[in-house]
């Protein structure tokens, strides 16, 4: 068999050739969540090799099998033809450690297996491979020079085969706290749809709690709350399911709020490791010209007290905002969320509709204190406007904001083509990660995206499994989430996900060296490897990207000892 040591970066096709890939020295801080792989293939076309396992080290590991989607097609048409279609690497699937190896009576033969494990490996003519983690969960290691041995043993004698191993420095110095802001739009009727499970039941909020997890230790600090059912990807007139966590209750004078099965969702996020929240736009997607779908009990019976058929400045909607708001402030304040909470008014407004929304945005604007206001948008002539106080910029449109605009977000949809970088899953991992190196240098607040776990076509239309389907909205592979779902209710990390968080934590070491030797030196640094750097800047390759983190390794080790 043939076995090869890879960084995270390098994709293993099924027909990869990987002749001088292989790499088995890596290095990371003390605090830092670190992948690589193991890919493997057996010599002979002959027949495929059903194998069992053993790890042994001293690292704090957890391991995953790679798997592979089937891509047939795409609309972005950036890329090369290699990665256009086929099959690609993903999904990771859990894999245990060190099961016991147990002969399970055949009748007709000795047969082994990893015991209690569902996830067991054949090796085919093929390439496949194993994802490591090390240190998934961000705690401190101690520093030191460790070794990872990986055994195989056939499944028919249960005799060793081969053993590769690999090592891996921690290095005696911490990543610095997270600094970028970063959301994926969490969708709580996709979880319903895809699991079966009712809205806001119980064991609709354990399998919330395990995505939010999963997303929170891949980076991802801020979640959209869907206060009222978020108006998004909604066609004109039509609904979603409803997702709204305030009750309402209508009584003569106004408006009834009960604010305990938000607290409820904000509890679970907060413990996962969330620390920022999205309310749910006020206003209706492209323009703020009509109303969320809100719900409320009237004389004992539940009813749509506001929609599309009710306009954004509609006395009795800008009332009940009104109320709504100074209600919601009491809350945000005795949950200690104050500055903690961006409020969208109304996502991606053109410049046609500048008047609809700043009629909308300035009948609530005095109740906005202390909140971060931000919407997307890719036209400079509307921030310069006024209309919106933090922009969320599509990556394609950035450069016109770079240098003339103090605090502002980067997001991309999965739309924008040319030379920007994105996440599709038929992109290549270092052009993912790169978009990290470029949001530090240029002095990025945040970053947006719009799924996390959106299984719908466009519009809200139609649910898939983005397993065997993974260009079910709108031939864009990957772009409307970023984890799979699971039959036990938990979300499966893809390879994307983990590139994009080493990106962040590049970001971090970014941070550290700057602390330790000067802004402009850091900045020098990235030029020295890529010159300057804007949102159309390539990665070119993973072994450029990881040459830039290894001198960021190297000047931090050089200047700090246990720090």
């Amino acid at each position: 068999m043939e076995f090869k040591f890879l960084n995270s970066l390098e994709k293993v096709f099924i027909d990869s050739d990987l002749s001088g890939k292989e790499c088995n020295e890596f290095s990371c801080l003390k605090n830092e969540p670190f992948n690589f792989q193991l890919a493997y293939r057996t010599k002979t076309k002959l027949r495929s090799v059903p194998v069992c396992m053993r790890v042994t080290t001293d690292l704090d590991l957890n391991l995953y099998t790679v798997g592979y989607v089937p891509v047939l097609g795409s609309n972005n048409t950036t890329f090369t033809e290699q990665y256009q279609a086929g099959l690609f690497p993903d999904i990771l699937n859990p894999k245990k450690l060190n099961t016991e190896i147990v002969d399970v009576k055949s009748p007709w033969a000795k047969y082994y297996v990893e015991a209690n494990e569902s996830n067991h490996i054949k090796i085919h003519s093929s390439w496949q491979s194993l994802w490591f983690c090390i240190n998934e969960n961000g705690k401190c290691l101690k520093p030191g020079k460790y070794e990872i041995t990986v055994e195989f043993f056939t499944r028919f004698k249960g005799e060793p085969i081969d053993k590769v191993s690999a090592t891996v420095n921690i290095i005696d110095a911490k990543l610095p706290p997270q600094k970028l802001m970063y959301t994926n739009w969490f969708h709580c009727d996709c979880l319903c749809d895809t699991y079966k499970v009712e809205m806001f039941s119980d064991k609709f909020f354990k399998i919330f709690e395990n995505y939010v997890k999963t997303a929170a230790k891949n980076g991802m600090n801020m979640i959209l709350t869907p206060c009222f059912t978020p108006p998004l990807d909604t066609g004109i007139g039509l609904e979603r399911k409803k997702a709204q966590l305030v009750k309402i209750t209508k009584q003569n004078n106004g408006y009834l709020f009960d604010f305990s099965l938000l607290k409820k969702f904000i509890d679970i996020c907060r413990k996962a490791g969330i620390k920022y929240f999205e309310h749910s736009h006020l206003y209706t997607q492209w323009g703020a010209e009509h109303c969320p779908n809100i719900y409320g009990t009237v004389n004992g019976k539940e009813k749509l007290l506001f929609g599309w058929k009710t306009d954004a400045c509609d006395k009795k909607y800008v009332k009940f905002l009104r109320q709504y708001l100074t209600e919601f402030n009491k809350f945000v304040e005795s949950e200690k969320l104050t500055g903690k909470v961006l409020i969208h008014i109304s996502d991606e407004p053109l410049e046609k509709h500048i008047p609809a929304y700043t009629k909308a945005k300035e009948q609530i604007r005095d109740l906005l204190d202390g909140y971060m206001l931000g919407d997307a948008l890719s036209h400079y002539a509307l921030y310069e406007s006024g209309l919106v106080e933090m922009p969320i910029v599509s990556n394609d449109k950035i450069g016109d904001f770079i240098g003339r605009c103090d605090k502002f977000w980067c997001y991309y949809t999965g739309l924008q083509q040319g030379a920007v970088s994105n996440r599709l899953i038929n992109n290549s991992s270092e052009r993912n990660r790169m978009l990290c190196i470029q949001m530090y240098y240029n002095n990025i607040n945040g970053f947006l995206h719009w799924g996390y776990n959106y299984y719908y076509d466009i519009m809200s239309n139609g649910l898939f499994d983005p397993r065997i389907n993974p260009q079910g909205y709108g031939v864009l592979p990957g772009t409307s989430y970023f984890v799979y779902p699971s039959d036990d209710g938990t979300a499966l990390q893809s390879i994307r996900q983990k590139v994009f968080f080493e990106g962040i934590n590049d970001m971090r070491a970014l941070s550290l060296v700057e602390k330790l030797y000067g802004k402009d030196f850091t900045l020098k640094l990235i030029e020295k490897h890529y010159g300057k750097v804007d949102f159309s800047t390539q990665a070119e390759n993973p072994e450029k990207l990881l040459a830039l983190r290894d001198e960021i390794n190297k000047l931090i080790k050089n200047k700090t000892k246990g720090e």
